[in-house]
């Protein structure tokens, strides 16, 4: 995607985005890593122990090594954030801290959080899988606008 063809919309979107991916889907990949030790290599002593559908623990080890990945990737953006955008996503969206427990962390106003939140997402959706994020924002809109002839 060209620089110029980043509008507002798709900054928006991506943003969004960005805020999914860290409140949700982070979230839910840390929980399914954590599961690791539990996924056991499929069993060859006789009789096919998984159903018709599939192989369930391969299933869930490739799932697991997904997640792993998607962990990296975040961890990967949000070190290249500075100090204080850092903090203030991981308080704020990994630990689901207010913005006046993160201000008192930071030793600022509860409006320059907010700021510095912003301002962290805004890098952080430039620099996730090299802007990945706006990538997938752009082809979200552009393929639910309607065509105008």
């Amino acid at each position: 995607m060209m620089i110029e063809e980043i509008n507002e919309d798709v900054t928006t979107r991506a943003t969004q985005l960005a805020k999914h991916l860290l409140s949700k889907d982070l979230h839910r990949a840390i929980r399914i890593s954590k599961t690791a030790g539990n996924v056991s290599s499929p069993k060859f002593d006789g009789m096919p122990k998984g159903g018709h559908a599939g192989n369930s623990s391969e299933d869930m080890m490739i799932m697991v090594s997904e997640c792993k990945q998607l962990i990296r990737d975040v961890t990967e953006a949000l070190n290249q954030l500075d100090s204080d955008e850092f903090v203030a996503l991981q308080e704020h969206y990994l630990r689901d801290k207010s913005a006046v427990a993160i201000a008192d962390k930071l030793c600022v106003s509860r409006r320059t959080v907010y700021n510095i939140i912003n301002k962290g997402l805004s890098e952080f959706i430039y620099s996730y899988r090299s802007g990945e994020l706006l990538v997938k924002a752009q082809h979200e809109l552009t393929n639910t606008q309607p065509v105008t002839a």
